[in-house]
């Protein structure tokens, strides 16, 4: 049975949802001000950072007694959370100090803490869990760079300089290239995983936020939030050759699009506006949008479930969750869930 958990912000709460049935099975309380959540790999634990009443931290969700079985004290105002293919171990992300915290998933204790410095904001790691490499928007000095470290030994490695005010960083699926964007400067820089360089950048649309590869590596899709007198946008890059193949409008002036997800079979690319309202899908094998849909009041995540046949948005506003199915791009059920559903995790199929 695959479960989709919701994390809600302001209720601070998890909605486990049954997804064959669109029914909350569960609701868990975690830390107060949560504020991301990820599933491990093997679909084992739910981990959930929190923020929130002057404490910050991570509670550990036992994904089958749906009941939180360890809080965990890393940093200060935890945010970004990856975990290693294996599920051995987890890396989080601590915003207010700068660090990086490596928890032991067995024992959901910190193993060891990597200084970074600066302002850290997204965090990735490569398909064989060999690196991890979080981006630094900005250090004392003022240069923007992706901090790699090192899985094995806990240690940082190399400091990658980028263009200005990366935000999100992604792995190619074979893991030989790291995509970056980098918002300020408008544009992706693109490294080598091997030599920790940066061997080309892209250009894209204004204000890019956020990057999903397909399942099969050939295409980046790179989400451009525009502002309120232009339009967003997605770009989309040929991984080979680092060339913009195709810009596609996907929301009006001042809707802010920011989120994307990929269909598991690489057809679809589904895109949210959050002040819009909408979900625009693009059929990946045409670049061309097939459908535009009407959601509910301000999205804040859109997501595939594992099987590829519905999709996942969050809507602020009212509190609930929209089930999409994929085949006619029409939402087809409705989930209450708690207060500023913000972010979604899934366990595998």
């Amino acid at each position: 049975m695959v479960l989709a958990y919701v994390m809600n912000a302001s209720s601070f709460n998890v909605s486990v949802i049954d997804t064959k049935t669109h029914s909350v099975i569960a609701t868990v309380l975690v830390g107060p001000g949560p504020d991301n959540i990820a599933i491990s790999p093997d679909g084992k634990l739910a981990y959930v950072t929190f923020s929130g009443l002057g404490v910050s931290g991570v509670s550990v969700i036992d994904t089958k007694t749906h009941s939180v079985i360890a809080t965990i004290q890393v940093g200060v105002s935890p945010v970004g959370i990856a975990f290693t293919p294996d599920s051995k171990l987890a890396y989080i992300v601590n915003e207010g100090d700068a660090s990086v915290s490596v928890v032991s998933t067995k024992t959901h204790t910190v193993i060891d803490t990597v200084d970074i410095g600066g302002q850290l904001e997204s965090i990735a790691i490569s398909p064989d869990g060999k690196l991890v490499y979080v981006c630094d928007r900005e250090d004392v000095g003022g240069v923007s760079s992706v901090a790699a470290i090192d899985v094995k030994t806990h240690s940082m490695i190399a400091t990658i300089n980028v263009s200005e005010d990366p935000r999100a960083v992604s792995f190619t699926p074979d893991g030989k290239l790291a995509y970056v964007v980098c918002q300020d400067d408008e544009n992706v820089s693109v490294i080598d995983t091997k030599t920790h360089s940066v061997i080309s950048t892209v250009g894209v649309e204004e204000d890019p936020i956020n990057i999903r590869f397909t399942p099969d590596g050939k295409l980046a899709y790179v989400v451009n939030e525009g502002d309120n007198s232009t339009s967003g946008s997605v770009t989309v890059i040929d991984v080979k050759t680092h060339s913009v193949v195709a810009t596609l409008p996907v929301a009006n002036p001042g809707d802010s699009p920011s989120n994307i997800a990929i269909s598991p079979d690489g057809k679809l690319a589904y895109v949210d506006a959050r002040d819009g309202n909408t979900i625009t899908a693009i059929d990946v094998k045409t670049q061309s949008i097939i459908a535009t849909v009407q959601i509910d009041d301000n999205l804040r995540f859109v997501e595939f479930s594992p099987e590829g046949t519905l999709a996942y948005v969050g809507n602020e506003g009212d509190a609930t969750v929209g089930v999409i199915d994929v085949k006619t791009h029409s939402v087809i059920a409705t989930v209450d869930v708690g207060t500023s559903p913000e972010a979604i995790a899934f366990t595998p199929d």
